[in-house]
């Protein structure tokens, strides 16, 4: 199984350290309902998240890994306040 890993450095607006942040979308598989499954890892901020996420198949279930990337990684650094390098969000 091959996973997608970007490393990305998060700088609080509030002075404090740089933080790296791992997101990794990795062990796509069908599962016995005949969905599909992705697990999303998001490491390095205050919290780390783990889930796995649901799709009709595998295309669909590595689409919502996306967006659920975007959204709760990209709702961390709007909360937290800073930026992270590359981007996750539109200027």
């Amino acid at each position: 199984m091959i996973a997608i890993e970007q490393v990305s450095t998060f700088v609080p607006s509030d002075g404090g350290a740089s933080r790296t942040i791992t997101i990794r979308i990795s062990d796509l598989r069908e599962e016995p309902n005949g969905l599909w499954s992705v697990a999303v890892d998001v490491t390095g901020f205050k919290t780390d998240d783990h889930t796995r996420i649901w799709g009709a198949d595998w295309l669909n279930a590595v689409e919502g890994a996306a967006s659920f990337i975007r959204e709760l990684a990209g709702g961390k650094v709007r909360d937290y306040g800073g930026t992270i390098t590359p981007p996750l969000l539109p200027p």
